[in-house]
């Protein structure tokens, strides 16, 4: 029977605990009087506000909500909503002051203000006060060292000063959090490209060069470190070292290729070698047929040396490839020009193009769809890095076509 009785009285423990426990979970004792959590969202103004706040009808989700959290002014969570509406609405004095009211509250756990704070770092943010959005970022890490949002946030407001070593060392925690994502590779390789490019403008070319060889190892895709890097070795009479730093962005990012183009026919024409660079273009083609950079790379290059017909074949080998760049029919009309606008000619060319339509920002942004008239590494808009690409109005036909 001892035994039965002990087993009885670990069951009725159990019991208890459990019990216990659901109430710690529906209720919650503050100024001396039990508060039951589920009431609140029980209420038809807390529904009503998650539907308004869904179907984005913020002005409702305000009404709503405020009425939800008049019966009941400890509602952390739909204070914090709240205030982020405010802000949301453009209302941030208000956001701020519904923020910081909820720091004041003496129950806050470490987690619960450790958001509040990431929410009144957004509200700085957003009204233009930089140093204590910085400040109260920096809060939040300290509070929760894995806040990626926090961290992100960080990153952006030194991107925007300008601070781009601090920008650098913030995104570095966020890939140690990401456990090795190729985008913080490529962000972190973008972030020491800038300081590099600090550093070069500062004068101190040998720190610069060091910092762009590390973006290069960081993330072999990181364009404008290969830029760069020759750019400086070029400046400083290291024209072989320029051309393999260009040369190694060639064979890297082939579809970059034609940024270095310009560099490269420079570079090997003062070398003496300016036969290299119609090789270039050739295994660029030959490796892509599609790649009507190179074409019209190579053709400005024969129309300088005295080819015009050369460099119109090449044209009109490239303009079935992106019949919409105007860059192609600019240096097409050159050509023609050149040629005596040759009637025959002429009526080739204008065969090819009946269908063009020209434009002048084949660049957009796939993040925010920002649209730009050349390749920027750092869209405007939405501030991400490398999201630009060439967007053309219609595919571009394949190379049998072409060559037909």
């Amino acid at each position: 029977m001892g035994g039965y009785g002990a087993l009885l009285a670990v069951l009725i423990a159990l019991l208890i605990g459990l019990v216990a426990g659901k109430a710690w979970e529906r209720y919650k004792l503050r100024d001396g009087r039990w508060i039951d959590r589920r009431r609140l969202r029980e209420t038809p103004h807390y529904m009503l506000g998650l539907n308004f706040l869904a179907e984005n009808q913020v002005d409702q989700a305000i009404d709503e909500l405020t009425q939800a959290a008049s019966g009941d002014t400890d509602a952390l969570e739909i204070q914090m909503i709240l205030g982020n509406l405010f802000r949301h609405k453009g209302q941030v004095g208000r956001a701020i002051n519904v923020h910081q009211a909820l720091l004041q509250r003496p129950d806050l756990t470490r987690l619960e203000h450790a958001y509040v704070l990431l929410c009144l770092g957004l509200d700085f943010r957003h009204g233009g006060f930089v140093d204590r959005a910085l400040e109260a970022f920096q809060e939040v890490v300290q509070l929760d060292p894995r806040n990626r949002y926090a961290l992100v946030n960080l990153q952006k407001l030194h991107e925007e000063q300008q601070q781009w070593a601090e920008a650098a060392r913030v995104r570095a925690q966020i890939a140690k959090l990401d456990e090795g994502r190729d985008e913080d590779r490529q962000i972190l390789a973008f972030l020491r490209n800038q300081v590099g490019a600090a550093e070069a403008r500062d004068g101190h070319a040998a720190a610069a060069a060091a910092i762009y060889r590390e973006a290069i190892d960081i993330d072999p895709r990181t364009v404008p470190a290969y830029l760069n890097l020759g750019d400086i070795r070029a400046r400083e009479g290291k024209r072989r070292e320029a051309i393999e730093a260009w040369e190694s962005l060639v064979h890297t990012v082939p579809e970059r290729a034609y940024l270095a183009f310009e560099r490269l026919e420079g570079a090997y024409r003062e070398s003496g070698h300016a036969e290299r660079f119609v090789t270039l273009c050739q295994e660029l083609i030959a490796r892509n047929p599609q790649d009507w950079r190179a074409r019209l790379a190579l053709s400005r290059h024969w129309a300088a040396a005295g080819q015009p017909r050369h460099a119109f074949d090449l044209l009109l080998a490239a303009l079935p490839h992106n019949p919409h760049g105007l860059a192609i029919h600019q240096e097409a009309w050159r050509v023609l020009t050149a040629l005596g606008l040759d009637p025959s000619l002429v009526q080739q060319y204008v065969d090819l193009t009946r269908q063009a339509v020209f434009y002048l920002d084949p660049h957009v942004c796939v993040r925010c769809r920002y649209r730009s008239t050349e390749l920027l590494w750092q869209c405007p808009q939405c501030h991400e890095w490398n999201t630009f690409v060439e967007e053309r109005i219609a595919p571009a036909k394949d190379a049998i076509v072409a060559e037909s």
